[in-house]
């Protein structure tokens, strides 16, 4: 089963089984604060899954804001579509974009989407840890990505193969090893890492890795 085919099949369960964000809930909002948005801006929501984002970018971005979001599994975004009719979000304040991020078709639908739309703000959340070509993926993006534009990474790192580091992995169709925000230190400015224990007794951590891109890097 592809990553997305995995998330069609969870996604109806997808935010029962997170408790209502509450692991997460912290980390999200720090990792949005960190993209220091303003009324009117506009924030690629990277693996939106169930637009569980979406509230905590519009009290920022204001009703003048708008929020592209992408996601691989056609299951996560219909909730997401859901969710963002219950938030009063027009079609005009709010898009959604059907790609897998795993192949290269999906990629270059986001850059193309990137290209159109020259946004200043991307947010990624739980979604680089699924990817196995996510160093590659981070780099795509960052070489399109407008010069300032400000980048922020949530995902899940345990630095051992723990029994919890596995059963996460298993959840999220994921690896959560991988040092993700690698390629944002390399290639980023004011770069910021921030670590929460929301699963310390499974030994696997959150983190929220920001930085801002820097001028003419690729």
């Amino acid at each position: 089963m592809t990553t997305g085919g995995w998330y069609d099949t969870f996604a109806p369960f997808y935010d029962f089984g997170t408790l209502g964000d509450c692991f997460y809930r912290k980390a999200r909002k720090s990792a949005i604060s960190e993209l220091a948005l303003r009324p009117g801006a506009t924030v690629f929501d990277v693996f939106c899954g169930t637009g569980t984002n979406f509230s905590l970018i519009r009290k920022q971005i204001g009703k003048d804001g708008d929020i592209v979001g992408i996601d691989g599994s056609d299951g996560m975004l219909a909730r997401a579509r859901a969710r963002g009719e219950r938030l009063g979000l027009a079609d005009t304040a709010l898009s959604l974009v059907r790609a897998d991020l795993a192949s290269r078709d999906g990629i270059e639908r986001l850059r193309a989407a990137i290209r159109d739309v020259r946004p200043g703000h991307f947010l990624f959340t739980l979604g680089l840890t699924c990817l196995s070509n996510w160093r590659t993926f981070l780099g795509e993006i960052m070489d399109i990505a407008p010069d300032g534009a400000r980048l922020s990474i949530m995902d899940v790192y345990s630095r051992r193969l723990t029994l919890g580091a596995r059963l996460i992995n298993w959840v999220g169709a994921a690896d959560c090893r991988r040092p993700v925000w690698e390629e944002l230190v390399r290639r980023g400015e004011g770069v910021a890492w921030r670590e929460f224990r929301p699963f310390k007794v499974l030994d696997v951590s959150v983190f929220v890795a920001s930085g801002t891109k820097a001028a003419g890097t690729r």
